[in-house]
């Protein structure tokens, strides 16, 4: 095909397009470079996306009423850091020890701003890489466009709020995943794999569940390398590999052993990661039909179930299998979360969306090939390809999407009687309780403890939070009958024992505010 031919075909192949079963004729493909190129307009798109994003940021004082139990959490577990108090030994956490540090920082700062910028650049690269990537795999910019716009659509609704770990992480697992499609197409350099070594080190320490790309990647690395028969090439990798994660971790293992938290760092971040997957105690048949409805209806299996059909062109095997197994790995860890909130699909969206831009321009170039063959129909109108992805999904994406933004919405409209009684709360508190004084809040969230900056006298700040596990419930439950909290508020509507609930008759005293409503304050007894 040559260049005036393509031309026209690019002009004309939205008119063309039907969706077909036909085997896809191989086109050729433009050389590497050209395809690493993002536009300046689609620059100026992934800007615009970014920053509406991060304004949605319930670090910021008029979205914190609208942040779940977990971004609750968070937020918390950055504002201890600032008073004494360490993530992973006083605070039960599970994400890394680079992001903890990023919320405290904002908080030493005074303002929720520094997380937004933060949240910027790192939704600007992950936009950047995630539409080199697509663009690779289509050899199409309207696509990647279409799916880019998906990206940040579903990283709006699925994790709207920000502040979840993996958002952090994930434009160095993309530059990570845009380095190993290059290494596989044969175009880069053995000592780049440092940068690899290097990006995957801070991912980690932003997200430790971003280690099932590491691990898949590194085992698919370490195959091809073998039936390459690379065996010094790949030991002068892996020593590659290493120099780039000791540049990070011999930086930030200074302050982890410096602080004695690397056990439980390990234990909390690593191990409970992925060995307990249950965010709540939910039904785990019906978390599992929420969450696989939930994939299925914005088409992010669409590309996994065409998966093998994909992975039967001469082109790029070995990057898709791993992209297909790290999408298959954090479905299955999302699919046992037993949980009816969306942000669990967060780490899968880009492998999907990969897969599923594949899929569309495999039946999209079968179209073009079809129609080929036929005498040229009368112009039509033109129609995006995000309108033709959103007809194959029949418009359920559109669904999905309201449900995750109107979520929390919802919440916090049928939250708002709390949320004044909290401010009661809040207000006695700063009178009545002293600074070295430790409380518990028996809610969903941290909104008292983040507006007193009082400590949680358990290292479990929120009962919904990190105790579907029976171990941490029963650990939680045990620190409260020590009775080390001199106030503790009870949401009434939030399930407790009742051995909690008869200690609290027994050890602490009511305290009367007026115009609470659905929570109680208690005193501990002198």
């Amino acid at each position: 095909m040559n260049q005036s031919e393509s031309k026209s075909t690019n002009q004309e192949d939205l008119q063309s397009f039907r969706r077909s079963g036909d085997q896809v004729t191989e086109v050729s493909r433009p050389t590497f470079s050209k395809k690493t190129r993002v536009p300046a307009l689609h620059k100026f798109y992934i800007v615009m996306l970014s920053l509406v994003l991060s304004s949605f940021n319930v670090a910021l004082p008029f979205f914190t009423d609208l942040a779940n139990s977990i971004q609750s959490q968070n937020l918390y577990t950055g504002l201890m850091l600032t008073k004494g108090q360490v993530p992973f030994s006083d605070i039960f956490a599970t994400g890394g020890f680079l992001y903890y540090i990023l919320i405290a920082l904002s908080y030493l700062l005074g303002t929720g701003l520094l997380l937004v910028l933060a949240q910027f650049i790192l939704f600007y690269l992950s936009g950047i890489y995630f539409y080199k990537l697509v663009n690779y795999f289509t050899n199409n910019p309207q696509i990647a466009a279409t799916f880019n716009f998906l990206f940040y659509l579903l990283n709006f609704s699925f994790g709207f709020g920000g502040l979840y770990p993996i958002q952090f992480a994930m434009p160095f697992v993309l530059i990570s995943l845009w380095f190993l499609t290059k290494y596989f197409a044969g175009i880069t350099k053995d000592e780049a794999f440092i940068l690899y070594g290097f990006t995957g080190a801070i991912a980690m320490l932003l997200e430790p569940r971003t280690l099932v790309f590491w691990a898949v990647s590194f085992v698919i690395i370490a195959l091809y390398n073998i039936s390459q028969k690379h065996i010094a090439r790949g030991f002068y990798q892996l020593l590659c590999i290493i120099w780039g994660t000791i540049l990070v971790f011999y930086t930030a293992g200074y302050f982890i052993l410096n602080m004695q938290i690397l056990s439980p760092y390990l234990s909390q971040a690593v191990v409970y990661q992925f060995t307990h997957f249950a965010a709540a105690d939910n039904n785990l048949v019906l978390g599992i039909a929420f969450q696989l409805i939930a994939v299925l209806a914005v088409g992010l299996l669409t590309g996994a179930l065409s998966f093998f059909k994909l992975v039967k062109q001469d082109n790029d095997k070995v990057i898709k299998w791993l992209i297909f197994l790290v999408f298959l790995s954090h479905l299955v860890i999302a699919l046992l979360s037993q949980d009816f909130k969306l942000y669990h699909l967060l780490p899968l969206v880009p492998y999907g969306l990969i897969l599923s831009a594949m899929a569309l321009n495999d039946t999209y170039q079968a179209s073009l090939n079809q129609s080929s063959h036929r005498r040229r129909q009368p112009r039509k109108r033109s129609t995006s390809f995000f309108a033709i992805y959103l007809r194959k999904q029949a418009y359920l994406p559109l669904l999905v999407l309201a449900f995750g933004i109107g979520q929390p919405l919802i919440h916090f409209a049928l939250d708002a009687s709390n949320n004044s009684s909290c401010e009661l709360i809040v207000t006695y508190l700063k009178k009545s309780a002293k600074s070295d004084q430790t409380i518990y809040v028996w809610d969903k969230t941290a909104k008292v403890y983040l507006e007193t900056g009082l400590k949680s006298a358990s290292q479990f700040s929120s009962p919904t939070v990190h105790t579907a596990d029976k171990i941490n419930k029963k650990a939680l439950e045990d620190e409260l009958l020590q009775n080390e909290a001199s106030y503790v508020v009870v949401n009434e509507a939030q399930p407790a024992s009742a051995t909690l609930r008869k200690n609290l008759k027994k050890s602490y005293k009511p305290v009367s505010i007026g115009g609470l409503s659905g929570f109680k304050l208690y005193q501990k007894k002198q």
